[in-house]
């Protein structure tokens, strides 16, 4: 069974972003009210004194030109500062040449008229920046990058958006926000601000310099924010069933395409193959009239010690039985214990578990016991926190703290339990007062690491979730140093029913290393509500020798009869970590995906081998083998491979110390007869010495030898391989 735990988007953004929207109303007008006092638009600069409809009275213009000076050096943005100094010089002009014009004794004098137009001039000049290389008024650029001009909006606009986080930062907490959507908040509240602050700075009104931060902080907010739901999608690797029931069996009957009891099989659970081997052989359905749903009851053998059951009712009609723990005055299920339990079917089905309601067995999430085969006896095995565990979670608490299991079983006809059977039983809700254990290691404890490494990542189990801490030396928890990363949410359970803690224990010497491991339990809980461990767990490693692979095989040529031939692959190993004990893997190509375990590894006597059937020509094979420390030995092996499907030849015969021998070119077995070559090998007498180059017959000068000859492969010749007449000159 594996199970992946991926996050799932939910797409909840337009109620976030309402809200959002009204936040960054409530922080701009705050914004706005903070800095009020500070900003002076346009609107704010002096008006001509003595202006009406459009007319400038002459007596006034040299005081309200003094007027505009003053005004010059008054606090406001470079940009709003430039723009009016233009417009004022504009006016001066305008009004010194209607002055001009009028050329009244009551008024001023022609000469004092033209002074005056020169003045407004060269005012207009400054304001404008005519003469100056594009500078505007008020210092030129050192006016606009001045404490007045941009570079100290920038300042302005930084300090606001730091002051925006802030409150976001406060905010999210106050709504609930988990931390990733509160720094979305906090990051979209300060870049609009920021924003805003920079458009006003820049000469924009301030209602569209609130609409420029309203739509940069609400853009950042929609990139940033996300609402995740965790999801658990659980992949079961198990064994093809057929489809339940047998109406499809009569398909195998076809007379054109022999059926087969593998064909039979598979087409229903039902379809069974009778008169085997008879002419009339047929794929029948053996069950065609069971219409009923297996009936379930409680495994009295399954349910682990000290636990009983209570308030039983068979299925069908129901409802279940509820699990009572005999040590517990309120008969609850300790929290972190190992609990088994079981049902029974009169017949054999697969039953699903599941700890929602649901409509039938293909909304169940699992099977019982992992496994969907078809038996009588199905059995469950967990461990549950405690209750407070369950409080955020999918898991549904009834009843002050019962827990419901829902159960069904279907039958090879596919009939099911439409009623679910349910298991229940309550969840004592005292508060934990035991130290989590540990209890087991992903290396064994005493075990070894590969030569030359000091260090190793190791994973320990405990019974609950927990804060883990290792040393080398036997200390308090409080005094560890060392910590571990550890898994502590339901979903993160192991086969095992178990949580994982993983550390990376270093300093780890030649001869055995001990490090000893402490836990607290409830992480998250206040200090004084959590149990932690009063004596380590220890635990200890060593290093190791090299892994030596030796005496590889085969080499050189190797002769076959048949194409593909056989061989076989063997390899020895010493060292390591287990004396020679390892796992070998071969490979035709060297990559790393290509490799294959050897059929007979892992073995005390450090001996592996496997089977090849290959083709003849030259053979490349690549062997690694690596121990339980990690130690790895890496070789590879050539060899030829000649096929020869011809029977054995006979190179020499000869009389010796009254025997008669023959000699053939490769290792044989050799049969004769004295009456002529029409005999099976079977038939004749065997020379000694099979499987062996060299044959022999007792010596008879009167009679005539009929010898045939086959190899280990079984080649050998219809007529005889060599006949044989004794004689003086018998060859």
């Amino acid at each position: 069974m594996t199970k992946i735990i991926s996050m799932k988007l939910n797409n909840k953004r337009a109620a976030a972003s309402i809200q959002l929207v009204i936040l960054i109303a409530s922080l701009f007008a705050f914004a706005f009210i903070i800095g009020g006092a500070d900003v002076v638009s346009a609107e704010d600069k002096p008006t001509t004194p003595g202006t009406t409809d459009g007319q400038t009275s002459p007596e006034r213009a040299w005081v309200w030109r003094a007027e505009t000076n003053t005004w010059n050096e008054l606090g406001a943005s470079g940009t709003e500062k430039a723009a009016e100094a233009v417009t004022t010089g504009t006016q001066v002009l305008t009004s010194a040449q209607s002055l001009l014009g009028k050329k009244s004794p009551a008024e001023k004098t022609t000469s004092t008229a033209k002074d005056e137009l020169e003045t407004a001039t060269d005012d207009y000049k400054d304001a404008s920046g005519e003469g100056s290389s594009g500078t505007s008024s008020l210092g030129g650029l050192a006016g606009l990058l001045g404490a007045e001009g941009i570079f100290g909006g920038l300042i302005n606009a930084f300090s606001y958006a730091a002051l925006a986080y802030g409150i976001g930062q406060m905010l999210g907490g106050a709504f609930g926000l988990d931390d990733n959507n509160t720094n979305a908040l906090s990051s979209a509240l300060g870049l609009g601000v920021f924003a805003g602050q920079m458009a006003s700075t820049l000469g924009a009104s301030a209602g569209l310099s609130f609409g420029i931060g309203a739509v940069v902080a609400l853009a950042v907010f929609l990139l940033m924010y996300k609402n995740y739901e965790i999801v658990i999608v659980q992949f079961d690797c198990m064994p093809w069933q057929a489809p339940t029931g047998g109406n499809s069996c009569e398909v195998c009957n076809d007379p054109d395409l022999p059926c087969s009891e593998y064909r039979c099989r598979s087409l229903g659970q039902n379809c069974e193959l009778v008169n085997s081997g008879t002419e009339e052989e047929k794929c029948v359905n053996v069950n065609p009239y069971d219409v009923d749903p297996p009936i379930i009851t409680p495994n009295l053998q399954a349910l682990t010690s000290g636990h009983r059951y209570a308030d039983v009712k068979n299925s069908p009609p129901g409802p279940g039985f509820k699990i009572v723990n005999m040590n517990s005055s309120d008969g609850c299920l300790k929290a972190f214990t190992p609990l088994k339990f079981g049902v029974d079917t009169n017949e054999p089905a697969l039953c699903k578990i599941d700890y929602n309601h649901t409509l039938g067995m293909d909304d169940m999430s699992s099977y019982m016991g992992g496994t969907n085969m078809y038996l009588y006896n199905h059995t469950e095995v967990f461990s549950l926190p405690g209750a407070k565990a369950f409080e955020n979670s999918s898991f549904i608490l009834e009843n002050g703290g019962y827990l419901n299991f829902f159960i069904r079983c279907q039958d090879k006809n596919g009939n099911e339990n439409s009623a679910e059977y349910n298991v229940r039983f309550c969840m004592d809700p005292t508060p934990d007062t035991t130290a989590p254990k540990i209890k087991a290691t992903s290396i064994l404890n005493g075990g070894c690491v590969a030569e030359n490494t000091d260090s190793a990542i190791v994973e320990f189990y405990t019974d609950e979730p927990a804060s883990c801490s290792w040393s080398h030396t036997d200390q308090s928890y409080e005094n560890m140093y060392e910590t571990m990363n550890c898994s502590m949410n339901l979903y993160k359970l192991n086969a095992e029913q178990l949580y994982t803690c993983k550390a990376n224990l270093t300093g780890i010497a030649r001869d055995n290393t001990d490090f000893y491991v402490r836990c607290k339990d409830q992480p998250g809980m206040p200090d004084n509500d959590r149990n932690k461990n009063e004596q380590s767990f220890k635990f200890s490693l060593h290093g190791s020798t090299a892994l030596k692979m030796n005496n590889l095989q085969p080499n050189g040529t190797i002769f076959g009869a048949v194409s593909p031939a056989p061989v076989e692959l063997y390899a020895e190993t010493l060292f390591g970590c287990d004396e020679g004990k390892s796992i070998c893997f071969y490979s035709k190509t060297g990559n790393l995906n290509d490799y294959l375990m050897f059929f007979d590894t892992n073995k005390d006597d450090g001996v592996h081998t496997q089977r090849q059937d290959v083709v003849a020509g030259n053979q490349k094979y690549y062997v690694k083998c690596v121990d339980s420390g990690g130690n790895v030995a890496e070789d590879n092996i050539t060899f030829n491979i000649e096929i020869d499907t011809t029977a054995p030849v006979i190179a020499r015969v000869y009389e010796e110390n009254s025997m008669l021998k023959i000699v053939t070119i490769r290792d044989s077995q050799c049969s004769y007869t004295m009456d002529d070559c029409d005999f099976t090998f079977e038939e004749g007498t065997e020379m000694p010495y099979a499987n062996s180059t060299t044959h022999v017959a007792e010596w008879k000068n009167d009679e005539t030898y009929y010898i045939k000859c086959r190899d280990e492969f079984r080649n050998e010749n219809a007529d005889c391989s060599i006949v044989v007449r004794p004689g003086q000159n018998f060859l």
